[in-house]
């Protein structure tokens, strides 16, 4: 989700403000196949390229893992467990990455158009505070709405990533107790994603009241009006 934020809000906010450049529209273009494929033939693709072909990134497990303690492993210190990260990142991230540089891109066009947009322009400011200061802001308001919800749905779809890449994780584990008949197991992973739902909104309400100045204008007003 880290790839998919850092890069396509603003790849989304780039196309909209240069919608005629050419490069614009190849990365529409682009964005177009990341949206349709699914996300397990992007992970195979990924494999022949960049394991098979070129031979620069391993193509399945964790890599070199460390022991910290006595039972927790972790491949976050270590050049070979970053490098088994790369893969399964972007194969869960390209889809995300597509569809939030798409939202971000038709929400600032439609932002550029609002009577606002010509008010602050009228008023003199420069180009970097009205697309940045003033467009941009009102445009994240949908987009943490989806981002939240794709958060979410990251552990939906990492169960197919991590059979792709047997990554040995949750998605894996679900699988294997699907196989075995494991029903506790099962029941406890669906406690643990309706709480992690949960939790992603109630994320997304608090960055509301951080992005748009109306809900913490509108909080202020009923605040006062509560007896």
């Amino acid at each position: 989700m880290l790839i998919a934020v850092t890069l396509g809000i603003p790849l989304g906010v780039w196309t909209a403000l240069h919608r005629r450049n050419w490069a614009a529209h190849m990365l529409l273009i682009g964005s177009l196949i990341g949206v349709a494929l699914p996300t397990f033939l992007i992970g195979i693709v990924l494999i022949l390229v960049f394991s098979v072909w070129l031979g620069w990134l391993p193509s399945f497990g964790r890599g070199t893992v460390i022991v910290i303690g006595t039972t927790w492993t972790t491949g976050f210190l270590t050049l070979g467990g970053l490098k088994a990260l790369i893969l399964p990142s972007l194969t869960l991230g390209l889809f995300q990455m597509t569809l939030i540089m798409r939202l971000v891109r038709s929400e600032m066009l439609e932002v550029l158009r609002t009577d606002y947009i010509k008010f602050a322009r009228a008023r003199g400011l420069s180009d970097r505070d009205v697309h940045f200061d003033h467009a941009l802001r009102n445009t994240l308001v949908p987009v943490i709405t989806v981002v939240g919800l794709q958060f979410g749905n990251i552990f939906a779809f990492s169960i197919i990533v991590e059979t792709v890449f047997q990554w040995p994780g949750l998605g894996l584990l679900v699988i294997q107790a699907i196989q075995f008949a494991d029903v506790p197991l099962l029941a406890a992973y669906l406690v643990m994603i309706a709480l992690c739902f949960s939790l992603i909104n109630l994320a997304v309400d608090v960055l509301y009241a951080a992005v748009d100045p109306r809900v913490r204008a509108s909080e202020r007003t009923a605040a006062r009006a509560s007896p």
